[in-house]
């Protein structure tokens, strides 16, 4: 029977871990259900407690009255006070500091009042002739004791309760002993009382007999809000309710955490019983799986075998047998009988330079504790060629480590090998042509030095006798003449330039060494070079904190030298000119904008500025040799970067590029 319930509940393991959850569940909040009742009934004695004991402090508040009161109705009853009232009343407050005043009333009038300043005007005053205070002093004479009216408000102001104590001689109703507690006298009776005045609500009222409306004597509260016990007490002496509330029931936060602990507690609980109860269920379908995987194993090997181009071998240390696969037939051509047989026939086809180094190498794996074994080597097949063929073999070894077996593959690297070969091959052809291409620019570059050097002397030597012809003959010319020698000598000027620009461009390709480049000096060299033109236009250059860079810092002051130079060249004659260099980094570039408030471009030439000899402008309005901008392209581009232009016309114009950064050990050579 109990193993019949065992395998129900182990099917249902989802029933067995809610079932379990809510039993546990069950009994630790019966004992949190327990604990909620004992801290409430902690609350309701406290409370009741703390009511008793208001209670009694009012008491014997009011027993202290009411002792007072008998000693003035006894000595007046017996002896009389009419001369010596002032003195015994004296003493009856003496001895009872909860009481403010004492009277003697004859019949309902007020004839004495102790003390009598601040209390003239009750004076003469008959309670019993006002119908809003005799009926309680009415009740006080029926009833022949003594009883507390109010809190209501005194002849002589203020609030207090009175208490009457009517008086008869000889056996005749003569008056009343009273005796007076101010309300502020009240309330620190009943708030020395209270242990902790947040922790309870406390409240006095009493049905007004002339009204029948309840009246609050105490600061009144909302008691909707409080959630705690509340005990009300009866004082007949005054018909008074006392009303005690605990303001707030800690019954529930208290066992709060308990409560959620417990929750916790029951649902690991069930967690535990399901993942339990499920494990036979598990531990089939894991058995069914593996099972499942060892066959789809056994058949991928079957396949793979097959399809790769690798030979599969396992070799069994303790019979000796070597498993090969077919592939051992496609690759050297022999009858996997002969190769299975032992591994004899195997090293005897290895090549005689090989066999040594790899039985060594492989005995020496075996006598280690490796588990993993390569060697490369070559192989003679079956056609007598030999192959590049890499064998690689997992070593399998007990929990002594000793070897029990090695699996492994065979691969033919021949075509690799012959690949390797034929790269080597075009690796050196490569260095070979790299080497002639550097000798080749060397020459190149000192090719153009020469030529530029070449055909600035003729030029020098034309400006000269240019010269010499204009200072002696020149009186001689007319204003045509002048005119030509003018031309000639300028056309002499632009062509030295258009050298000079021509040596440049071709220098530029050519970033030599690189190193670390302080652009904020590479600025202050360009502002110094371009100082006169500066001050002439009164131009202005901004730029923030501006970074270090990898790369050649000749071809990169001459690309700042470039845009700044044509910014200057090209600035508007409205305004002053105001040249801003940005930048920003990105993971892999520098990113550059230098930006100015010249005459701008227009759109359909924008593609067109970076052409070599290209000019927007004539040369009488704006000089220049249109190759500054193609020579910053072309710094640009040997540092791998982009270089672009955005511009209106009449509102200026931005030359955008980008710089990628390098490591110090990257060189680049033209």
């Amino acid at each position: 029977m109990r193993s019949k319930y065992l395998k129900f509940f182990y099917k249902k393991p989802l029933f067995t871990g809610l079932f379990t959850f809510a039993i546990s569940f069950l009994i630790t909040q019966f004992l949190t259900y327990k604990e909620v009742e004992l801290y409430r009934s902690y609350e309701e004695n406290s409370t009741i407690e703390q009511a008793n004991l208001i209670e009694k402090r009012i008491s014997n508040g009011l027993s202290a009255a009411i002792t007072a009161a008998r000693t003035l109705e006894f000595i007046e009853s017996r002896y009389g006070t009419e001369n010596e009232f002032e003195e015994v009343a004296k003493k009856i407050l003496a001895d009872n500091p909860n009481l403010d005043v004492i009277q003697l009333l004859k019949g309902g009038e007020i004839i004495q009042v102790y003390p009598l300043e601040g209390n003239e005007p009750v004076l003469g005053y008959d309670i019993l002739e006002d119908p809003t205070r005799s009926q309680e002093a009415i009740k006080a004479r029926d009833n022949k004791d003594i009883f507390f009216a109010g809190p209501f408000e005194l002849k002589q102001g203020g609030v207090g309760i009175v208490g009457r104590l009517p008086i008869f001689k000889d056996n005749e109703f003569w008056g009343f002993s009273a005796v007076i507690i101010y309300l502020e006298t009240f309330k620190e009776i009943i708030d020395s009382s209270i242990g902790n005045q947040d922790q309870f609500y406390v409240q006095l009222s009493k049905v007004n007999p002339y009204t029948n409306s309840t009246e609050y004597f105490l600061l009144q509260e909302d008691e909707a809000q409080f959630t705690g016990f509340r005990e009300d007490i009866f004082i007949d002496w005054g018909e008074w309710s006392l009303t005690v509330i605990l303001r707030k029931s800690e019954a529930l936060s208290k066992v709060y955490l308990a409560f959620t602990l417990r929750f916790i507690f029951s649902l690991i609980l069930g967690v535990v019983a399901w993942f339990l109860a499920k494990q036979p269920a598990m531990l089939e379908e894991k058995v069914l799986q593996q099972s499942q995987r060892l066959a789809l194993s056994n058949e991928r090997f079957k396949y793979a075998t097959r399809a790769t181009s690798d030979a599969i071998w396992d070799w069994d240390f303790k019979s000796g047998e070597v498993y090969r696969s077919k592939n051992f037939e496609k690759l050297f051509g022999f009858k996997r009988a002969t190769l299975n047989s032992s591994t004899d026939f195997w090293d005897s086809r290895i090549h005689p330079d090989d066999i040594d180094r790899v039985q060594r190498n492989l005995k020496e794996n075996i006598a280690s504790e490796r588990t993993y074994w390569e060697q490369e080597f070559r192989f003679k097949k079956s056609d007598g060629n030999y192959a590049y063929v890499i064998d690689k073999g997992i070593i399998l070894r007990d929990d002594k480590g000793k070897p029990l077996r090695i699996i492994g593959a065979t691969q033919d690297i021949s075509k690799i090998k012959a690949s390797e070969n034929s790269l080597k091959e075009i690796s050196e052809q490569l260095k070979e042509r790299a080497k002639e291409l550097e000798l080749s620019n060397e020459e190149l570059e000192k090719f153009a030095y020469n030529v530029s050097h070449d055909l600035q002397e003729p030029l020098r030597m034309i400006s000269s006798f240019i010269k010499l012809l204009d200072k002696k003959y020149g009186h001689l010319l007319d204003e045509k003449g002048k005119q030509y020698i003018h031309f000639a000598s300028e056309g002499a000027i632009t062509m030295r330039q258009i050298i000079l620009d021509l040596l440049d461009y071709s220098m530029a390709g050519n970033v030599g060494q690189k190193e670390k480049v302080c652009l904020h000096e590479v600025i202050e060299d360009v502002k110094l070079l371009h100082r006169n033109s500066i001050q002439q236009k009164n131009a202005k250059l901004i730029y923030d904190q501006l970074p270090e860079i990898v790369a050649s810092k000749a071809t990169i002051r001459q690309l700042f030298l470039n845009i700044i130079d044509n910014a200057l060249k090209y600035s508007s004659e409205k305004r002053e000119p105001l040249i801003e260099i940005k930048v920003k980094e990105s993971p892999e570039f520098w990113h550059f904008e230098i930006a100015d408030n010249g005459i701008g471009i227009a759109p359909e030439f924008h593609h067109q500025v970076f052409n070599i000899f290209q000019r927007l402008h004539t040369d009488d309005i704006y000089k220049g040799t249109g190759v500054g901008l193609a020579i910053a392209k072309k710094i640009i581009e040997t540092h791998e970067g982009k270089i672009w232009v955005e511009s209106e016309l009449d509102k200026g114009t931005s030359f955008m590029f980008t710089i990628k950064k390098f490591d110090l050990e990257q060189k680049s050579t033209a």
